[in-house]
């Protein structure tokens, strides 16, 4: 019943495509890099208010985060940027903190960024 349509919430995701080098300003390699992330791409799904103590649970009690998403099918991996309730132009406001697969579908755990500046 969680992933009824009227319930899911658009958000947007990137995730990584890899990584570059990092070059100094004589364009030389500095042996660092730089991670690339894909564009974001739109996704609905059902997004907590909170977090709740069946989740707790579920992630263990040493995983930190915000809100939980629920949904069937899931594309999100740990890691990834997550804008919600933010327009694009803004930085994220939410990294995957954790994902859990069951027979019946995925539960995502969020963890909030602080927006720097």
């Amino acid at each position: 019943m969680r992933d009824l349509k009227r319930n899911q919430r658009p958000f947007y995701y990137a995730t990584v495509e890899g990584t570059e080098p990092i070059l100094d300003e004589y364009g030389n390699d500095t042996l660092e890099t730089r991670t690339v992330w894909g564009n974001p791409i739109l996704l609905k799904a059902n997004i907590s208010a909170n977090i709740g103590e069946e989740a707790v649970e579920l992630f263990g009690s040493q995983t930190e985060y915000s809100r939980t998403v629920s949904m069937a099918v899931c594309p999100l991996t740990k890691g990834d940027k997550v804008w919600f309730g933010i327009t694009l132009d803004k930085q994220h406001n939410y990294t995957v903190a954790n994902v859990a697969d069951s027979k019946n579908g995925f539960l995502v755990a969020l963890r909030e960024v602080s927006q720097g500046g």
